[in-house]
């Protein structure tokens, strides 16, 4: 595998690095990882991607990592040396496209022997969580998987993710590589509050808990338990220390992050939630968090029984603003050694390492450690 770095993010420089990972034997897929502040848009992008011959994938988030630095600015190339396939899935928040009859021809059946999978969707769209559903019906539990949400802080949806096709927008991506891997997963948040039953929701808007308004019922958990009001307090100031956890049996909370508070009392999440559900209201502090990191990097670490050649780290941008200039001691608890770390900071988090379901996570930390040697049987 071949690694480049651009702390410039210039549509020149990464031109200059498509061609000369095109035009190497040794790589047989392209993945591209790029900072909001490079100023990637269709007219400076499209051309230069549409020229590259071999599979590529890739994403604009609000930060890339790269060894223990994270940064708006600059583009990551990785140059696969093993196989990879791609699958190219758009108008993911269309009700009208059915999911699995659209995946069926892009996938087909699944891989004999176990391979690593990086997913990436627009961060802002909807029905992620139903494609990963009919995604992890194709795959099965035994194909680690590793991605996020690609988008900008500003919330606004724009074309964010990388491909042949060009820059997409409300599109999810899909690459296989012939690589062994080890995923974690952790977060570090803890319950303070619930279960309460979600008796009102609409893709990503939670409307009410235990037929009250949504907001209320949150409110009321997190001004007691924080000493702050809303009244006092932007709402995502407070709310990005109390997110909600969906629980699940023997395995992390699925956290959701609660965007933002709408005029009618509901609250927008950062990824799906069903009226049914259970959901606790979480608290943690920086060292819980800083410690979820690390736990994610042992587990890949120890899953990986091969010689390991890269950390890819998913890691969700809100983690970044609680944790402020602390942010930089989670990065070292992952690049712990002189194995390359590459990554960025998502708009959710996706993996299902341990053959576990394939989810869609928020302010979690998600790790792969891999190689392109295979595993020993």
């Amino acid at each position: 595998m071949l690694i480049r770095f651009d702390p410039t993010g210039s549509p020149e420089e990464l031109k200059r690095h498509l061609a000369e990972f095109d035009e190497d034997e040794r790589i047989q897929g392209i993945v591209v990882l790029a900072g909001i502040e490079n100023g990637f848009t269709p007219e400076n992008l499209n051309g230069l991607l549409a020229r590259v011959s071999k599979p590529l994938v890739g994403g604009v988030f609000p930060n890339i990592i790269y060894q223990a630095t994270a940064s708006e600015k600059g583009t990551i190339i990785w140059g696969v040396g093993r196989p990879m396939e791609v699958a190219v899935l758009n108008g993911l928040s269309d009700a009208a496209v059915d999911i699995e009859e659209t995946l069926e021809p892009l996938l087909g059946d699944p891989p004999q022997e176990p391979k690593l999978q990086l997913v990436l969707v627009d961060g802002f769209s909807s029905r992620i969580s139903a494609f990963l559903s009919a995604l992890h019906d194709f795959t099965g539990p035994t194909m680690e998987s590793i991605g996020g949400g690609a988008g900008s802080l500003d919330m606004v949806q724009r074309p964010c993710l990388i491909s042949n096709q060009g820059l997409l927008k409300d599109a999810a991506l899909v690459a296989r590589f012939g690589t062994s891997a080890g995923v974690g997963v952790a977060h570090g948040w803890s319950r303070v509050a619930g279960p309460f039953r979600i008796t009102a929701a609409q893709d990503t808007i939670l409307k009410s808990l235990d037929w009250e308004p949504g907001f209320e019922v949150y409110r009321t958990v997190v001004e007691e338990h924080s000493g702050q009001s809303f009244g006092d307090t932007s709402f995502f100031d407070l709310a990005k220390a109390y997110p909600f956890g969906l629980a699940r049996l023997d395995a992390e909370y699925i956290v959701r992050d609660p965007l933002m508070l709408n005029d009618d009392g509901s609250l927008t999440c950062v990824g799906e939630v069903s009226e049914g559900e259970h959901v606790d209201i979480l608290h943690g502090d920086r060292e819980t968090l800083l410690s979820a990191a690390q736990t994610a990097r042992e587990q890949a670490d120890q899953q990986l029984n091969v010689e390991p050649g890269l950390r890819l780290f998913m890691d969700c941008i809100s983690r970044v603003l609680f944790l402020g200039d602390e942010f930089e001691e989670e990065l070292r608890r992952v690049a712990v050694d002189d194995l390359p770390v590459m990554g960025a900071c998502t708009f959710g988090e996706i993996a299902n390492g341990g053959g576990e379901f394939l989810e869609f996570y928020n302010k979690t930390s998600v790790v792969a450690t891999l190689s392109e040697l295979r595993k020993e049987s």
